[in-house]
Formats: C-alpha cells, sequence, structure tokens
C-alpha cells in the first residue's frame, strides 16, 4: 500500500525541523551571554605586548667604588661584608701618627701667633693715646713737631707689627686646615647609606693613593636597565607600562616583580650586552631606564630579567 502524500511530507520535512531545532538550540540565551564582553573583563583583558627586552635589576649610578685618599698602612677596618652603614660612617681608618704630629706642632704655631698679635694689638691703643697728646701740646707750643713726628712713627711701626702677626696668623691657620684635610685623608667614611658588598683591603695591609678599599650597594630605589632591540625603539616611550619577570629559562616557576614605568630612553645606540646574535655578529640597542611603581620583594642587583612593554 502506498503512503499517503501527507505522511511522505511529514516524513521528508523531519530532517529539516531537527536542523532548525539544533540551531536555535546553538542560539540560546546562555551563549548569547557567553559573548558579550562585560565591563569587568574588559578591565580584565590583557594588554597588548609591543616590544620585548632583556634587562639588569640595577640601582641609579650603580655600585659605589671606594678607594684609599691617601698611602698608609690600615690600622683599623671597622666594618663588614654584608654589613649596613650610615652616611659620614667611619669604614676605615690609617695610621696617622706622623699626621697627628705635624697637626700638633701646627696648632701650637698659630697658638704661638694668635698670642703674638694679640700682644701686639694691645701697643696700639697707648701709641695712639700718646700721639694725641702731643699733637695737643703742639698745638699750644708745648712741644715741638719733632716729638709729634716721633710719635707717628711709633704708632705706624707698631701697626706694622700688628699686620705682620695677623698675617702671621693667618698662614698659622692655613697650615693647620691643610694638615686636618690630611689627616681627614687617612679616613674613609660611607657617602650615604648603603650595605657593604665587598671588602678589598684589611688590617694591616699596605694600600697606595687610589687603591680600591670596598664596594658598596646604595640604599637607593631599585631600576630596571633594559637593552631594547633597535626594531622594537620607535615602538616605547616615556611613561609606558611594563611588566618585569626573572630570566631564567631553567626555573620552574616565573618571578614576578611590581609593574614598572619608563622614566627614560638612551638618545644613543650601544652594543648589546646582554644578548648577542651568533649569525649577524653584535646586536645595536638602546637603553631604557625604568623604576618599579612599588618597591620589589627578593631581587637582588645585577639579577638578570625580561621587560615586557605594553600599550
Amino acid at each position: 500500500m502506498n503512503p499517503s502524500p501527507f505522511r511522505l511530507s511529514i516524513v521528508s520535512g523531519a530532517p529539516l525541523l531537527a536542523a532548525a531545532v539544533l540551531m536555535l538550540g546553538g542560539c540560546s540565551p546562555s551563549q548569547d551571554a557567553a559573548s558579550v564582553v562585560t565591563p569587568a573583563a574588559a578591565q580584565t583583558k590583557p594588554q597588548s605586548q609591543v616590544a620585548v627586552a632583556r634587562g639588569k635589576i640595577d640601582v641609579e649610578g650603580g655600585l659605589l667604588d671606594l678607594s684609599s685618599a691617601a698611602s698608609g698602612m690600615v690600622q683599623q677596618l671597622l666594618v663588614k661584608e654584608g654589613q649596613s652603614v650610615q652616611k659620614g660612617q667611619l669604614v676605615l681608618r690609617l695610621a696617622d701618627d706622623a699626621a697627628r704630629a705635624d697637626l700638633a706642632v701646627a696648632e701650637s704655631e698659630l697658638q704661638l701667633a694668635q698670642t703674638k698679635l694679640k700682644t701686639r694689638q694691645g701697643r696700639l691703643p697707648a701709641l695712639k693715646a700718646t700721639l694725641t697728646r702731643w699733637q695737643a701740646a703742639a698745638k699750644q707750643g708745648a712741644a715741638d713737631l719733632q716729638s709729634v713726628d716721633e710719635a707717628v712713627q711709633a704708632l705706624r711701626d707698631a701697626q706694622s707689627e700688628v699686620d705682620i702677626a695677623a698675617a702671621e696668623v693667618t698662614v698659622a691657620k692655613r697650615k693647620a686646615e691643610q694638615l686636618r684635610a690630611l689627616l681627614q685623608r687617612h679616613e674613609l667614611r660611607a657617602p650615604e647609606a648603603a650595605v657593604v658588598v665587598r671588602l678589598l683591603a684589611q688590617g694591616g695591609s699596605m694600600l697606595q693613593s687610589g687603591s680600591p678599599v670596598a664596594v658598596l650597594l646604595p640604599k637607593r630605589p631599585l631600576i630596571v636597565r633594559a637593552e631594547v632591540n633597535e626594531s622594537y625603539v620607535t615602538a616605547i616611550r616615556e611613561g609606558m607600562k611594563a611588566q618585569v619577570v626573572v630570566d631564567a629559562d631553567g626555573s620552574a616557576t616565573r618571578q614576578e616583580f611590581p609593574a614598572a614605568t619608563v622614566l627614560r630612553i638612551s638618545p644613543v645606540y650601544g652594543t648589546a650586552r646582554l644578548q648577542d646574535d651568533a649569525q649577524r655578529g653584535p646586536v645595536r640597542v638602546v637603553e631604557c631606564v625604568l623604576a618599579f611603581d612599588q618597591p620589589p620583594a627578593n631581587v637582588k642587583v645585577g639579577q638578570n630579567v625580561r621587560v615586557s612593554f605594553h600599550e
């Protein structure tokens, strides 16, 4: 028995009906909501990366190399490696017995010159009074002009002696100041707050003027010195944000630091020290200095990092 035309139309339309149901199901409310980007999702959307560079953790100005300002034997070494020092704190003292003896002599000479000057100055009031009396007597005819001239000359001679004594005091002062400065050259003090990284001298050793004594890490904010390849220089600018992570391929976990901001970009090109291309030779880079938005933890100066610059 042949099926009726009505039954055939239903059977043949079944696949079309199923397809329509599936299409409607694909546009369900749940999927429509997932396709819409909410404001919160837009805020968490990762920023576009415009450049990547290698860099190192550093401090502004770099490490401080302390050198001896004078020659001599190390009498005292007053710090240890790893120790924190304050500005002006004594680090090292050279033997200074001879310099101290010279200073003592100079101070005695200064004291003698000051006493001599004081004595010479003490004579002036009396000589001035004598000259005044002779001048008054000469006006009244009770004295001759020769006596007045002699009083004037005596005052002039005394004033010259005062001037010479004052000059001797000045010379003695400068000599004492010079010897005090020389004595200070036997002492080495920390120029600012820092941490002693390395000591290059020890007690009893002989040092020459200019000999290295210690290396200090200043207590300044940490920065990143990144080497930006010349291909990406135009993509970065001052004020741009960047992400800094440890450059350690063998590390199991990637250590991240606080966000950083580009402080300045060098106006000159240089040769890369942190990267090299064996096929093309030395890589041309521009140094970029970044500052952390917050002080990073567990970071050391000289540590290699990777910097990702973002719009």
